[in-house]
């Protein structure tokens, strides 16, 4: 298997578009992925626009993992804080191989060690541009994220019949010890 290596900037291109429609959802990001913002009444003039496939990272927070893909959204905001970039070469990499890369433990600490600032370090768009990563062909990309998603699929529906199997039992134990 040969592998591809190359900077992230040669791959990605920062979004630099703002709000302009007051109907969009709103997001904010975590190590967990996009979460409901932390604050709903908010001048959203200023936010910034992001769409499928997009990238979405809170630069004070990379030591957090605080970076999320979108496949939630069509079209969605977030805080003027956050920035966004999107893949321009999906010809080399997949958005969705990306998103694996860049929950990995490595990057995390390369972001934490590229951050820039004294009160409080940032990791910005230029910063993770100059983060070299190796990537194999595209079809090897495909068959990794689409065994990805299988096994994620797969975990997601055992923890339901696990969420399942506990409303049972504490059904059955108020049913035995209340009564």
């Amino acid at each position: 298997m040969s592998l591809h290596k190359c900077k992230l900037g040669e791959l990605i291109t920062q979004r630099r578009e703002k709000n302009n429609d007051d109907s969009l959802p709103i997001s904010g990001v975590s190590k967990d992925g996009l979460i409901p913002p932390k604050q709903q009444e908010a001048d959203t003039s200023l936010y910034n626009m992001f769409y499928r496939g997009d990238f979405i990272f809170n630069p004070a927070r990379m030591e957090l993992n605080s970076i999320a893909y979108n496949d939630k959204y069509d079209k969605a905001i977030c805080s003027s804080l956050y920035e966004v970039f999107y893949v321009h070469r999906t010809d080399l990499i997949l958005p969705e191989f990306l998103a694996l890369i860049v929950k990995q433990d490595w990057f995390t600490r390369y972001c934490e060690f590229l951050g820039q600032g004294s009160a409080r370090e940032y990791c910005r768009f230029a910063n993770i541009s100059e983060i070299e990563i190796e990537f194999p062909d595209i079809d090897v990309q495909k068959k990794t994220v689409h065994c990805y998603n299988v096994i994620k699929r797969r975990i997601e529906l055992k923890q339901q019949i696990n969420d399942n199997l506990d409303a049972q039992a504490e059904a059955i134990y108020k049913d035995i010890f209340v009564i």
